[in-house]
């Protein structure tokens, strides 16, 4: 278990009373550990759509955001937290209690693990029922949905706003070597999915064996199963111990290995790392079944290939191998697909065979169904929908620009608005592997992208569309984050129009009598940005303003609006100029590095680059030698394997230098407020947490817990 110290405990809490807010702390995996134990969470509709706030209302409360406070956690030995009392009898919702008296279900001591995790509530023990209404944009908005029911060995644990420590999750325990090496892991004994057959090391073999070392189904292993280095990906070696018991054993030291699996939650969002349910899956594998078998079935799924009933270069989420689009996959999740896409809603229903408890021995989840209501991705509709009172708990796609509306229809829409912290910067990501090579070789010039920079006003957007509620800044890890750098938060923010007219002049970019710059090849300097935010949304009102500061330095930009799914195969395919995306994952940062190397594709830099070190089977372009993402791909390959907490920051920190020196990005506003509509009827949530990726957005605060009563 990784958690702060005393005396890091009581700097942290006086930091944060005295700015008057306590939001999130983050850290890396202790080297060496034993850990075990549980969770112990702190604590008239209108008649048209609205229009986005550009300004705030005279009376519309618009306060300032105060910074995150993210505290360095140290890897260093932690005793082991005592597991929570288990409960010696247990009860369950009114319906699955009908189900057990028809003999349609065993009773609920059978079908919970020996050691149950005990999750306590952050305000009160809940009462069971009723349906927990939410808003999707369709399969491109797959995340939000999975990172309510995600389940790994271990995970996040936020018993206050102030503290996140790595406890074990389905694993009751794990133990790991003096260097991090070799992890054992111990997964609860009894432990069932959702169809009552035992999770067991049999789950384990076949996960590691038949799905992450197949190349027809996973390309390239997930880094659970491997590591880098040298430059080389270097296979792990897993020993099975017994039923409940297996051991990962690595080439080098592997500290962060809990922080990467408490990011991820999973190879893709699909799955589980170290588990599959093998009893289901088999059908589906060649070794384990015949090809007429693997054809009908792809015929079935109306796919091509039985490898397209896993996904697509390894992301799991074929039809058959992800759970949002396939109700028969046995799952260990708080709640189930019933009615997966084209259904509207798609409905998630109670797992009867779910593990957690709280203290009083209440089977969770206390809600019993949850439903993803379509809409068509446009911000209008989504407040409406809010304003209206249909969205009982939702901050996924609740854009800041609407805050001032949000508030003012609070009482109508029978909710209240809540302030969690979000860490990421709203950014512009030019493609240094652009299709077209005069605008690649462009934004791999350090002066362009500083004339991209300084010709934006930051504060105006900061006002005039959020508020005052996201600060300017770069894209950097957000204040008190471990590895927070106020010098590259400030870097290339000013607004300096003349400086920028400056520097494409020196670069020879001169402009045209009708203004627009020319290109060395003589054609306008001109481009599109791609970006997702749906026309006249308050994000996309900052994208035309963005647009209206370069063209008035001569640069033609264009800003084009494209549905989510299609970006992400642009960015696969590096077939766009610039992209527009969150720069996110900037709270625990080393917990998922990819936005600063590259291997994370929607914010696309440099995708194709970052292609080359995933060993992704997308397109991919070889840096030149001497190119300084070459750099940062060393300094994280021996950041990941060093042992010593001191030089593994220091690492790092040489990584975040690289970009400090010449960003990559053009970072505008960020560590913004994020609104969270709750409704008033709705109890469990908890406001002021940090909202990143990283820490799995409201996954943070144990979903399975939260209740409704009315």
């Amino acid at each position: 278990m990784t958690s702060l110290n005393r005396r890091q405990f009581l700097r942290l809490t006086a930091a944060a009373a005295a700015a008057g807010v306590v939001t999130a702390c983050g850290g890396e995996a202790p080297v060496p550990t034993t850990a075990s134990g549980g969770s112990t969470p702190a604590a008239g509709n209108p008649t048209t759509a609205p229009k986005p706030t550009t300004a705030a209302a005279a009376n519309a409360p618009v306060p300032t955001a105060p910074p995150l406070n993210v505290s360095q956690v140290q890897a260093t030995p932690a005793p082991t937290t005592a597991a929570a009392t288990t409960p010696t009898q247990y009860k369950e919702a009114p319906q699955v209690a009908e189900l057990v008296k028809s003999g349609k279900l065993p009773p609920a001591a059978m079908r919970m693990p020996e050691k149950p995790m005990v999750i306590k509530p952050i305000e009160s023990t809940g009462v069971y029922g009723g349906v927990w209404h939410r808003a999707y944009k369709g399969l491109s908005d797959r995340v939000g949905p999975t990172k309510l029911i995600e389940e790994s060995a271990m995970r996040w644990d936020a018993p206050d706003p102030n503290t996140i420590k790595v406890i074990p999750n389905f694993v009751e325990k794990w133990d790991q070597n003096a260097d991090a090496s070799e992890y054992t892991f111990y997964i609860r004994k009894g432990l069932k999915w959702s169809d009552g057959t035992d999770v067991t090391t049999d789950d384990t073999k076949f996960w590691f064996d038949d799905v992450i070392m197949n190349k027809d189904i996973v390309p390239t292993p997930a880094y659970f199963a491997r590591q880098r280095i040298n430059g080389e990906y270097k296979n792990a070696t897993l020993t099975v111990v017994d039923k409940t018991t297996f051991k990962m054993k690595y080439v080098a030291p592997y500290p962060l290995l809990t922080l990467l699996i408490c990011k991820s939650q999973g190879q893709g969002v699909g799955s589980y790392p170290f588990i599959a349910p093998s009893t289901y899956l088999k059908k589906f594998h060649p070794k384990y079944a015949s090809m007429d078998e693997l054809n009908k079935a792809a015929a079935d799924k109306k796919v091509k290939t039985w490898q397209d009933l896993w996904g697509t270069a390894g992301n799991m989420e074929g039809p058959v191998a992800f759970w949002f689009l396939n109700p028969d996959l046995p799952v260990i999740s708080a709640w189930k697909t019933i009615a997966a896409i084209p259904a509207d809603p798609v409905v998630m229903e109670r797992n009867p065979y779910f593990w957690k408890v709280d203290p009083d021995g209440n089977q969770l989840p206390y809600i019993d169904r949850v439903e993803h209501l379509f809409y068509d991705g446009n911000n209008d509709t989504l407040n409406l929908r809010i304003a209206s009172g249909q969205i009982d708990l939702q901050y996924r796609n609740v854009q800041l620009g609407s805050y001032t509306f949000l508030k003012e229809n609070e009482k109508k829409g029978n909710y209240v608005v809540k302030r969690w912290r979000s860490a990421q910067t709203f950014t512009f990501f030019p493609n240094l592997n652009a299709p077209d090579p005069v605008l690649a070789k462009l934004f791999d010039m350090a002066d362009f992208r500083q004339a991209l920079n300084i010709s934006i006003n930051r504060q105006e957007i900061a006002d005039l569309v959020y508020n005052g509620l996201a600060a300017p800044r770069q894209s950097s890890p957000v204040k008190g984050s471990p590895e927070y750098d106020a010098d590259l938060e400030k870097m290339w923010i000013q607004y300096d129009p003349k400086a920028a007219n400056d520097l494409l002049d020196k670069l020879g970019l001169m402009k045209g009598a009708d203004g627009i710059r020319k290109r060395p090849d003589g054609q306008p300097l001109q481009w599109a940005v791609e970006h997702t935010d749906a026309p006249g949304s308050p994000d996309d009102d900052m994208n035309q303003r963005v647009a209206k500061y370069w063209n008035a330095v001569g640069l033609k930009v264009d800003m084009k609006f494209v549905e989510r799914s299609l970006y992400q195969q642009h960015v696969y395919d590096s077939d766009l100029a610039m992209g527009k995306w969150g720069f996110d994952r900037c709270s625990v940062v080393k917990a998922d590095a990819g936005r600063w190397i590259a291997t994370i594709e929607d914010g696309p830099w440099a995708p194709a680059y970052g292609h080359v070190y995933s060993q992704s089977s997308y397109k991919k372009i070889e840096p030149p030698m001497d190119h300084p993402i070459r750099q940062m791909w060393d300094l994280w390959d021996k950041c990941q394997v060093e042992p010593d907490e001191a030089k593994r920051n220091a690492l790092f920190q040489q990584v975040l230098g690289i970009h400090k020196q010449h960003p990559y990005t053009v970072g505008i506003v960020g560590q913004p407020v994020q609104p969270v509509i709750v409704s008033n009827s709705f109890h469990n949530f908890p406001d002021g947490y940090i909202a990143d990726d990283t820490t799995r957005d409201y996954g943070l605060v144990n979903p399975p817990q939260f209740y409704i009563k009315k």
